[in-house]
């Protein structure tokens, strides 16, 4: 929870119900409202089905995946952000975040990164949390910065090409 946000995990029903684009059961499931048609938070959609069904698999790793982040005032989804895991061998994890259009520039991002890093770093086993960010995306950038992260080098991604590497460490 945030002054103005609630930030919840995407579960594995909540999902299904997106992706099925059964609005009732969705808000049902989340206490939020989403818009109409219905579409999956920015930047999930070709993941939510491997997240699904990871936690399906093992429930335990809830948390670790997708989170959407809810106006407290109104219900409103306004994104989603989220790991790519639990931490690896280190104790870093990757982070991502996205509002829908109409969220933008009002620091909703911000606030909702900041309390899931918060989390993330008071997590036994994260030591670090890292986001891939291309150079363009000021939006992106900002954010992390905002957060305290700062740019530790670049690193290759397959889709995107060489992106800025940012980090936060415990």
């Amino acid at each position: 929870m945030t002054e103005r946000l609630e930030i919840a995990p995407f579960t594995a029903d909540a999902i299904d119900a997106m992706l099925g684009g059964d609005a009732a059961r969705l808000e049902a499931l989340t206490s939020a409202r989403f818009r109409r048609p219905l579409t999956p938070p920015p930047l999930t959609e070709a993941v939510l089905p491997m997240v699904r069904d990871r936690l399906r698999a093992d429930p335990g790793q809830e948390g670790w995946w997708t989170w959407l982040a809810i106006l407290r005032e109104g219900r409103d989804c306004v994104g989603s952000l989220g790991f790519g895991g639990p931490p690896d061998g280190e104790g870093t994890i990757m982070i991502g975040y996205a509002t829908y259009p109409g969220f933008e520039r009002r620091g909703l991002a911000t606030e909702a990164v900041a309390a899931l890093v918060g989390w993330a770093l008071a997590q036994p086993l994260v030591q670090r949390v890292c986001a891939s960010i291309p150079p363009g995306n000021t939006g992106a950038l900002g954010v992390a910065q905002r957060v305290g992260m700062r740019q530790i080098g670049t690193i290759w991604e397959e889709d995107v090409d060489e992106v800025l590497l940012y980090a936060i460490d415990r």
